[in-house]
């Protein structure tokens, strides 16, 4: 009598993307890992060097490159980790405030600092950042030299209807200006708008906070609603 041949229990289908979706999961997940690690790592030294601060850096360049052009998976990411970000903030300012959570004014300048390295073509890795920082003098004259670059006029620009910030933006032109005070902090802004916290103390006496608040969502906000309504 012949023997039935055996047969292997059919596999579940694996679900169309799933694949992609765990890869991608685990690749900003050793992103984030790696780069606070080396973060901590120096934080923790007793002998703290520049060296090692700027191979951390170049750490979260790595990160924003091992991410890509997804920016949406790094943005849910982000929030998944309590840290907030819009489609306006740029991959190295995520990465930094994911990282840095210590100090937002330092995370803003680490991304600034990714961001020239950038515009210089410097390779995304972290022997490469380290090496580009101390050549260009440190972090302090990082941050000098982007507040220099020209505006790119050439550079990419949304097509389609403009969105109401862009709009706002455009009526802010005929809005009186005054000129910021001396002792406001804008060494670590890197964008063209961002908000100035003023304080009435009980004697009616006006104060402003140093430093500027540069959140993507509350400045794009902000510009919308003191802009003139068309």
């Amino acid at each position: 009598m012949a023997r039935k041949p055996r047969t292997t229990p059919a596999q579940p289908k694996r679900r169309k993307g799933q694949g992609t979706d765990d890869d991608r999961q685990a690749i900003l997940e050793r992103g984030y890992r790696d780069s606070r690690s080396a973060f901590t790592s120096w934080e923790a030294a007793q002998g703290r060097t520049d060296e090692q601060l700027y191979k951390a850096i170049g750490r979260l360049a790595e990160f924003a490159a091992a991410v890509g052009n997804d920016h949406e998976a790094l943005t849910t990411f982000a929030a998944e980790k309590g840290v907030r970000a819009t489609k306006a903030s740029t991959p190295y300012t995520v990465v930094a405030k994911l990282v840095v959570t210590a100090d937002r004014r330092k995370a803003s300048k680490y991304a600034t600092v990714l961001q020239l390295a950038a515009r210089r073509g410097v390779d995304p890795n972290a022997d490469g950042i380290a090496a580009f920082i101390k050549d260009e003098g440190g972090i302090e004259a990082c941050l000098r030299s982007f507040r220099e670059l020209p505006r790119a006029a050439d550079a990419p620009r949304r097509q389609g209807r403009p969105s109401a910030f862009g709009r706002a933006v455009g009526r802010l032109a005929g809005v009186d200006r005054t000129r910021a005070p001396d002792g406001l902090r804008t060494d670590t802004v890197s964008g063209e708008y961002f908000l100035v916290v003023g304080v009435r103390d009980a004697d009616g006496t006006v104060h402003l906070l140093r430093e500027p608040v540069t959140d993507d969502g509350l400045v794009r906000k902000a510009v919308v609603m003191v802009a003139p309504k068309a």
